[in-house]
């Protein structure tokens, strides 16, 4: 980056933005990296947990700095339209909860994921990305906008703000930053990283041009106003929502209570009624005591309609109250499919059992409780109860929860209410707690009254709100006051230095007005062909000069004095006074009239009068010059009667002709040019001809007029004019410099004709080429044209930009010379192409062909793939239209993936033989030196036991205790060096081994196998027997894990192409696809061993 190029204050911002945006991208790429590596849960150097989706917004933060320092302002928007995305997801999903999933969002295994790091910034931080990243995309180059300045350092404010509030939030309470300003951890580094990066902003916009500085001056109070108030708004919701969170809680802990009460009552109630029918257990049923009994708790429980007795064959045969008999003896509970169910329910599980809200027998809607009475396995009855005298939940709750509406709902209606004496709250302000009593599912709804939610609001929140508007606006004022008086010294300061260069300026002028008059003086004495000379207020003469008396004849003295008018003719039209009266009215008077020599004779002069005044704008006089026109009026006439016979000969020309004066204004257009353009003569003249010129030609017309204008020579231009339709024709307008009589030059002399018709046909030509071509350009490889003639010679009649990239020759060689491309094809391929051009060409069908190139520029070799279409013209040959592309890499990935793949399965063969070598170790080792250590350690502890006294039983129990231990030992190390390689697959061969493991699978998994292995000792390869057992291994494995087989059959066997391993079971098979997996090692490991042979 060139600082030197580029202002200074613009090469200090680029430094600022460069510094900060590497500082951030390092720490959010740490981060980043961290989460990545799993190595660091919390960052360590005293940085603390930043979530994952934060790090990412700051790392696009960064590049965008980064981007702007280098002056990629496009890249620098595009990178700033990440944070405003990601803080806008946030806050959607926190703004509509279920809209957006936020944790699931890039999920990928290798991405860190959970709530809590994954996709999980706070909702402070979500905003301040909003602001900020709206801030670093509307960020332009100094001079460009100031309101877009003014917008940038506005939203700038606006973030560090909420930075600052954030940064108090994170090293205060706990409870202020998680519950009250919605944080989720790492705020302390985000704020710090906010306030960095704003001020980074901040300080950029304040070393702007001097139009923006103002600009950010004169809109700072409203940026201190809106920023705070932005601030003041977050602080007001969180009050808001840490009010509300209190109001919540408080509903949940009254519907955690009603919940507790209606529960605990209703399983008394259930138990009740449980003791009433196990009564019937410890003495003989009796319809009199059942009666009493069930009255009775009737009497004490007012919820219950009801209490009946049913059989085992669930009919009712005894009720309480008696007046409830004719209505319920005799009713089969069965016979309700609700009812039923509960009852079946209750007989299956011997347990209480509750129906759901349903109709009564007796009247109205409850709910039915059925107690089934066991005798050992024999059913004795059931008892039920309904419950359903009127409102049970209301006299359940008894009150308690007057300032709440509490509601039972099944199934999403509601069946049970208790209402409050209030209006209910509005929003989403009620409970909902599950109730659950046996095997009846309830919910219990809890919604707080307006005067509960009106008593327990307080007025903080706006309080907070009206306070903090207030502070704002004090802020505000006080930067207003603060910048006013800042202006008004600085004004002050400016107004008197203002004063003193006025001063100093105006004693300068003083001397050189004297010096100036001196000089006039001089000047005017020195001149001799202009008569100059002063007039009083009165309009006599007051001085004359030598060139007044050269051109008057009077002397000075005999004109002094004399009024004006003796300068003038007596039959002039306009009076001398009045020549006065308009020079002292408007300043100056010039006219073109005749004079009066002293000795008669006239002459035409040019007179200026001037008025002349004091300081006080009185009138002093007149100065008067005049110059002698004469000739030159006679000139102009001469002129003009030769302008005239020219124009009248431009009328009738039929081309359309215009020109211009020594100034390069047109001064006249013909009739032609006039009728063409359908506009009046006053419109075109001066510059308004160029009205009608295209907007895209003016540049190009100006450019070229105006280097003809300045070396005064010919000039040949074509554009578009505008014609009198409204549609435009070319023209080429040929201007040749005309000169005066003096030789002087005066001006061009143009004329136009249309080339509209020859423009049309050369565009739609060039328009047809420059489409075929760019089409073939961007055409890897080389488009052709290749044209065999009916003697089989080949020509190329087109080829591409891209031959001479492909085949290292130009394409005048190939289009000259067919067989120089032929010459390319090495000699063995040589006969194959021209078979494959004659196959296409006889049977009129595609030439497709694949083959090597030699490149004269190249010392290797390359692939390439011709494809083609062939056509007969109407002459005969047969054409081919087609393309050649370079297939060497393409080649060269194919022939290194087989060399690869190659080289993969090597390797795991060679990995394969160094791991059962190794295990054939580890199972000699294990075998010799362990197992010969526990057939010591056993034959010591047989010694032992001969030699213990019998009177030693402790000693005895140890013993054997200990000679177990060595037996499981001994069968441990007979077991790994049996899995680590088997010996009798080295002792008894290959099926021996199979049917051994067999046997193993069966005892171990109890699944059935049969297994069809005939011995063919010698048969089989040391190598070839290793690699199918651990094949038959791998695969019994796969059975007893994935296929839940009842039954597996085995056949190996050897035929003249090989050997024969299979392995069928009656379980679940797989999916292809299961094949294709990552995880697929066991399969991926079969594989392998099965091709090494």
């Amino acid at each position: 980056m060139m600082f030197g190029r580029v202002p200074r204050v613009a090469a200090w911002s680029a430094i600022l933005f460069a510094t900060i945006g590497a500082v951030v991208l390092a720490v959010s790429g740490w981060v980043i990296a961290a989460w990545h590596l799993l190595v660091l849960a919390t960052p360590s150097v005293g940085v603390p947990h930043l979530q994952y989706d934060t790090a990412w917004a700051f790392a696009f933060c960064g590049a965008a700095f980064i981007a702007y320092a280098l002056r990629l302002r496009r890249v620098g928007q595009l990178f700033a339209v990440a944070p405003v995305a990601l803080g806008a997801i946030r806050l959607i999903a926190y703004l509509a909860p279920g809209t957006i999933n936020i944790h699931p969002i890039l999920g990928h295994p290798w991405l860190p994921f959970g709530a809590g790091n994954y996709n999980d910034m706070g909702v402070l931080t979500a905003l301040v990305f909003v602001v900020l990243g709206s801030a670093l995309s509307l960020v332009q180059p100094p001079a460009k906008s100031p309101w877009r300045s003014v917008l940038v350092a506005q939203l700038a404010s606006m973030a560090l703000a909420l930075a600052l509030l954030m940064l108090f939030g994170a090293f205060t309470a706990a409870a202020v930053g998680s519950e009250w300003l919605l944080m989720t951890g790492g705020e302390r580094v985000n704020s710090l990283l906010f306030i960095a990066v704003t001020g980074a902003l901040l300080i950029d916009r304040l070393l702007a041009s001097k139009n923006e500085q103002q600009m950010l001056r004169r809109s700072a109070p409203g940026i201190v106003w809106l920023a705070v108030f932005v601030s003041v708004l977050v602080l007001w919701r969180a009050l808001t929502i840490e009010e509300t969170r209190v109001i919540q809680h408080s509903t949940s802990l009254v519907a955690a209570d009603a919940r507790s009460q209606v529960g605990r009552d209703l399983e008394a109630r259930i138990d009740m009624l449980q003791r009433l029918a196990e009564r019937t257990l410890h003495y003989p049923f009796d319809a009199e005591l059942w009666a009493r009994d069930a009255g009775s708790l009737i009497h004490d429980v007012n919820e219950f309609q009801s209490l009946s007795w049913a059989t085992p064959d669930s009919i009712v045969r005894w009720v309480a109250p008696r007046s409830n008999e004719s209505k319920i003896i005799g009713y089969n509970m069965l016979s309700d499919p609700t009812r039923g169910a509960a009852v079946q329910l209750a007989i299956q599980t011997r347990k209480v059992a509750v129906t759901p809200f349903t109709d009564l027998v007796v009247g109205g809607k409850g709910v039915v409780i059925y107690a089934p009475v066991f005798d050992g396995d024999i059913l004795r009855g059931i008892a039920a109860g309904a419950l359903g005298n009127g409102n049970w939940l209301r006299s359940l709750i008894d009150g308690r929860f007057a300032d709440h509406h509490v509601e039972l709902v099944e199934n999403g209606r509601v069946v049970q209410s208790v209402e409050a004496d209030g209006p209910r709250a509005e929003g989403p302000r009620s409970q909902e707690l599950p109730l659950d009593v046996h095997n009846a599912h309830w919910i219990l709804r809890v919604t707080p009254t307006q005067e509960s939610l009106r008593r327990a609001a307080s007025g903080l929140p706006e309080t907070a709100l009206a306070l903090g508007i207030v502070l704002a606006t004090l802020l505000a004022l006080l930067t207003y006051f603060f910048q006013t008086a800042r202006r008004r010294a600085r004004d002050l300061k400016l107004a008197n230095l203002r004063l003193q260069n006025d001063i100093e300026r105006r004693y300068a002028i003083e001397q050189e007005l004297r010096q100036s008059e001196s000089r006039t003086q001089l000047i005017i004495n020195a001149v001799k062909d202009c008569a100059i000379f002063m007039l009083d207020g009165d309009g006599r003469i007051a001085s004359w000069n030598t060139g007044a008396r050269a051109l008057n004849g009077y002397a000075a003295e005999e004109a002094i004095g004399k009024p004006f008018s003796l300068l003038y003719p007596s039959d002039r039209m306009r009076p001398v006074e009045q020549m006065l009266a308009t020079a002292a009215r408007r300043g100056w008077f010039e006219e073109e009239c005749w004079h009066l020599r002293k000795d008669g004779s006239r002459y035409c002069a040019d007179d200026m009068i001037s008025a002349m005044r004091d300081e006080n704008g009185g009138l002093r006089g007149f100065s008067v010059v005049a110059r002698d026109a004469t000739q030159r009026l006679e000139l102009r006439e001469q002129t003009e009667r030769s302008r005239d016979f020219y124009f009248a000969l431009f009328s009738d020309f039929p081309n359309l002709v215009w020109r211009s004066d020594n100034a390069g204004a047109c001064d006249y257009v013909n009739k032609a040019w006039l009728d063409y353009t359908g506009r009046a003569r006053d419109a075109e003249v001066g510059d308004g001809w160029l009205e009608g010129v295209h907007p895209e030609d003016r540049a190009r017309w100006q450019e070229s007029y105006s280097a003809a204008f300045a070396a005064r020579r010919p000039f040949e231009v074509e554009y578009r004019l505008r014609r009198a339709n409204g549609e435009y024709g070319s023209m080429i307008c040929v201007g040749r410099p005309y000169h005066d009589m003096k030789g002087n030059f005066s001006g061009y002399l143009c004329s136009c004709y249309d080339n509209s018709a020859r423009r049309a046909m050369e565009s739609a030509l060039r328009e047809s080429e420059q489409r075929y071509e760019g089409m073939t350009s961007n055409v890897p490889g080389m488009v052709f044209q290749l044209t065999r003639d009916p003697h089989n010679g080949l020509t190329f009649t087109y080829v591409s930009h891209g031959c001479e990239a492909l085949t290292g020759l130009p394409e005048t060689t190939v289009r000259a010379d067919a067989s120089a491309f032929v010459n390319l094809i090495p000699p063995d391929d040589r006969p194959h192409f021209m078979a494959t051009l004659e196959a296409s060409a006889a049977q009129m069908g595609a030439w497709n062909w694949s083959g090597r190139l030699r490149t004269p520029h190249e010392s290797t070799e390359r692939w390439i793939n011709i494809r083609a279409r062939p056509r007969r013209p109407d002459h005969g040959d047969v054409l081919w239209d087609g393309l050649v592309y370079d297939d060497t890499q393409g080649r060269l990935a194919q022939r290194e993936l087989e060399r690869s793949r190659e080289d993969l399965r090597s390797l795991s063969r060679h990995l394969q033989s160094v791991r059962e070598e190794e295990k054939a170790r580890i199972a000699r080792e294990v075998h010799d030196e362990l197992g010969s250590t526990l057939t010591a350690l056993r034959m010591d502890l047989d010694w032992m036991a001969e030699r213990l006294p019998p009177d030693m039983e402790p000693l005895r129990e140890k013993r054997a205790a200990m000679v177990r231990l060595v037996e499981s030992a001994v069968a441990a190390t007979r077991k790994i060096v049996t899995d680590l390689r088997p010996s009798i697959l080295d002792d008894l061969g290959l099926a021996a081994a199979v049917r051994w493991e067999a046997a193993e699978f069966k005892k171990h998994t109890g699944v059935p196998i049969e297994v069809e292995a005939p011995d063919m000792d010698g048969a089989v390869q040391r190598e070839a027997a290793l690699a199918l057992f651990r094949i038959f291994q791998e695969t019994l494995t796969n059975v007893a894990r994935h296929a839940k087989a009842r039954r597996v059959w085995v056949n190996l066997a050897i035929n003249e192409e090989g050997y024969v391993l299979q392995v069928r079971d009656d379980g679940a098979g797989m999916d292809e696809k299961d094949l294709l997996k990552t995880n697929s090692h066991g399969l991926r490991g079969m594989r392998e061993r099965a091709q090494q042979f």
